[in-house]
């Protein structure tokens, strides 16, 4: 089975920024699964919808298990790739179990900076609309993160620049990730 590098953190973290410079450097594809669920959604319905635009329209469950069925997919390839997920991807037990035997890095972003990124582009679909986007975040931040730290082979902190956080997982990635 081909160990691939799975990227996981809060949305707006920098997991696809970070796994586009990282996959160059390592000399491999890079996939983030919320594009391939807009294409799979698009050739499957003809309907072209963000993954904000689904969830609202046809639910949490549904999106879910989409993702959850292309994760799998993605995960079969046979050539290392360096895949970022959504924030919620984790959270699914099921996910959790195909990202065993796998690289998994955690992108830790101060939760200030989330949640400024976040509210650039307005409040997502998996924000609750009965309470605050503030609260909102607060209360995923808090399920979450420590979802993340658990399952997370190598944390990086994103607080500085995209290629100091590439270099730092570089830096800590095992020899044979670097070799492939």
């Amino acid at each position: 089975m081909t160990q691939h590098i799975i990227i996981i953190g809060f949305k707006s973290a920098g997991k696809s920024s970070i796994g586009k410079i990282l996959a160059n450097r390592l000399a491999c594809e890079f996939l983030d699964l919320d594009d391939k669920i807009i294409q799979w959604h698009e050739q499957k319905t003809g309907e072209k919808m963000t993954c904000r635009s689904m969830m609202k329209k046809y639910g949490d469950d549904y999106f879910r298990h989409l993702e959850h069925k292309i994760f799998g997919k993605m995960l079969t390839a046979d050539s290392q790739t360096v895949l970022a997920v959504g924030g919620g991807t984790p959270m699914m037990k099921a996910n959790r179990e195909l990202m065993k035997n796998h690289t998994v890095i955690h992108i830790d972003t101060p939760k200030e900076i989330i949640i400024e990124r976040i509210m650039k582009t307005g409040k997502p679909a998996f924000f609750p609309d009965d309470r605050s986007p503030f609260q909102a975040f607060h209360e995923l931040w808090e399920e979450r993160d420590p979802v993340f730290k658990k399952i997370a082979g190598i944390t990086v902190e994103n607080t500085r620049t995209i290629e100091d956080a590439v270099k730092k997982i570089l830096s800590r990635l095992p020899i044979q990730l670097k070799m492939t």
